[in-house]
């Protein structure tokens, strides 16, 4: 399992390398634009996609193919274009603020248009999941939804030391994968919820080391990103059902490839998260600072978090000065406004 989770951390290592971020770039990166226009929806403005309604905001045109073939309903193209898919139906529980989220990523990559769902025949449309394309549902603790009630086919994506199994071990009978998408000091829920209590646990066989998030934390290696541990979990999966399929004489060499092209297809889980990153890096750079997904940068945000006598420390009490000031101002003005009318007043 070693050279699986090797293999995958290398292309999605390859993957995130494509997205400009100040330095030379391949030749795949140049056809996507590096920042997007903000446009209305939702009565606010976003860029790439809205954290409301879970809609891209770009074109299809700069959309990678696996992921419009999925927009589109596209679920039988060439053999080597397979739609962006995941071996399991999953379930995004959302604990966090929708900006900060990275699992909302693939929620928003993996959900089909509307105008793409009634094209489907009414046969299909009949089905639990159309076309055989899987699910994804986020359900919002924020916003008041429930976790459903889930069967024994569903495993909670949780590493909890003689709880959790690893994930290559049920691999052939996960039907749903839940992931909580929180923040790494908040992850409580999975025991508070009666719901999520009760589902086997299950983790990475080989968590990668490396993260490519540009968040900092203090919990150790192996932790990472939501979008990076769904990404991870679904090449597992998908690599024991090529194995198995290797490995059967029924199985034609026309599938095999389509389930390897589906493997491979899954770094795209990462493109929103590609963008946001290199973002992150050109802005570091622009500052003279190191990239904040980078082991210095985490450091740096670590030093800065650290309150007392340090640089950010300093900033902050210059800014509460500014900002009593401000407000000193503020209430001198709204006095001599008020002085100003009671003479007025005085006067008529």
């Amino acid at each position: 399992m070693s050279d699986v989770m090797s293999l995958a951390e290398s292309k999605l290592a390859t993957y995130l390398d494509t997205f400009p971020s100040g330095e030379t770039q391949p030749s795949s990166a140049s056809t996507t634009a590096s920042i997007f226009p903000r446009v209305f929806c939702c009565k606010t403005k976003e860029s790439i996609y809205c954290k409301e309604c879970c809609r891209l905001l770009v074109p299809d045109r700069v959309l990678p193919r696996p992921v419009s073939h999925r927009k589109t309903m596209i679920v039988e193209p060439a053999e080597a274009e397979r739609p962006l898919n995941l071996p399991f139906h999953l379930d995004v529980i959302l604990d966090d603020r929708r900006g900060s989220s990275t699992g909302l990523h693939a929620v928003v990559l993996l959900s089909e248009e509307e105008e793409a769902k009634r094209q489907v025949s009414s046969v299909d449309a009949q089905q639990e999941h159309p076309q055989s394309l899987t699910n994804v549902a986020l359900i919002d603790i924020a916003r008041g939804d429930d976790v459903p009630r889930y069967d024994s086919s569903t495993y909670l994506l949780f590493p909890s030391p003689g709880e959790s199994v690893p994930i290559d071990e049920v691999a052939a009978t996960i039907n749903t994968l839940v992931v909580l998408d929180c923040k790494w000091t908040k992850s409580g829920l999975a025991r508070s919820n009666q719901e999520l209590s009760r589902l086997q646990k299950v983790h990475l066989s080989k968590p990668p080391k490396q993260s490519y998030f540009w968040r900092w934390h203090n919990a150790g290696d192996g932790m990472m990103s939501t979008i990076e541990a769904i990404y991870y979990a679904a090449f597992e999966v998908l690599q024991q059902k090529c194995d198995l399929f290797s490995n059967s004489r029924r199985i034609s060499q026309s599938n095999i490839q389509q389930c390897i092209t589906e493997r491979d297809n899954l770094v795209h889980l990462l493109w929103i998260f590609g963008h946001q990153r290199a973002a992150t890096i050109r802005s570091a750079r622009k500052n003279g600072q190191p990239a904040p997904c980078t082991r210095e940068g985490k450091e740096k945000q670590r030093e800065l978090r650290k309150t007392i006598g340090t640089e950010k420390h300093l900033k902050d009490i210059e800014m509460g000065k500014v900002l009593k000031e401000e407000c000193r101002r503020k209430r001198d003005k709204q006095k001599t406004e008020r002085d100003a009318s009671g003479k007025e007043d005085d006067n008529s």
